[in-house]
């Protein structure tokens, strides 16, 4: 297996990761990716919204291999809202 890098971006926030992961695969890669966004976005919701997240996976040459993005946004539709309002 091989040891692979999850750097967080966001507009806020960047954490570089100095551990980084062991994975077996490229597939494992992405998923521990997307895992990784899915986690950060939903510990915090309210702190990301409106905000694009972005991991960047590096392998231990510090090449970048895979980008993953994940855009957290919400909306209320206008009747919703004014029941809510009620």
């Amino acid at each position: 297996m091989s040891r692979y890098f999850f750097d967080f971006h966001a507009l806020t926030l960047s954490i570089r990761d100095e551990e980084g992961t062991e994975c077996a695969n490229p597939r494992a890669v992405s998923s521990e990716a997307m895992r990784a966004l899915c986690q950060i976005a939903g510990d915090r919701p309210d702190r990301y919204m409106g905000q694009t997240l972005n991991v960047v996976v590096r392998d231990a040459d510090d090449h970048t291999v895979f980008t993953a993005s994940l855009n957290l946004a919400s909306a209320w539709f206008a009747e919703q809202e004014k029941s809510q309002a009620a």
